[in-house]
């Protein structure tokens, strides 16, 4: 898990343009603490501050306690987009999606 967490806050960041000290300031979190969880050092981090920085990478807590194989930011983005939809929208996109995913 610790790996998990670790990419997904490396990669959003990155998509997101941020550096480490600006993620750290809008997360009100230590530019320390945010350079240990990108090398993976996640030891005695609370919750608090780990919604801190999900919140100012846009993500929600849980996002960093999913399957591992499913933690990426794009699948993340789109596992959150199909959320969002009624369930009769979401089932016709899926549906969409995976028809062109076998053409």
């Amino acid at each position: 898990m610790q790996t998990s967490i670790s990419k997904l806050v490396n990669q959003k960041r990155r998509s997101l343009d941020l550096t480490i000290e600006k993620l750290a300031e809008r997360a009100s979190v230590s530019v320390s603490l945010i350079s240990r969880i990108e090398r993976g050092e996640l030891e005695n981090i609370s919750l608090n501050k780990l919604q801190s920085i999900a919140s100012a990478l846009n993500l929600k807590l849980s996002d960093f306690f999913t399957d591992e194989s499913l933690t990426g930011i794009h699948t993340l983005e789109l596992i959150a987009y199909l959320k969002s939809l009624p369930e009769e929208q979401r089932e016709t996109v899926a549906e969409s999606v995976l028809k062109i995913l076998k053409l």
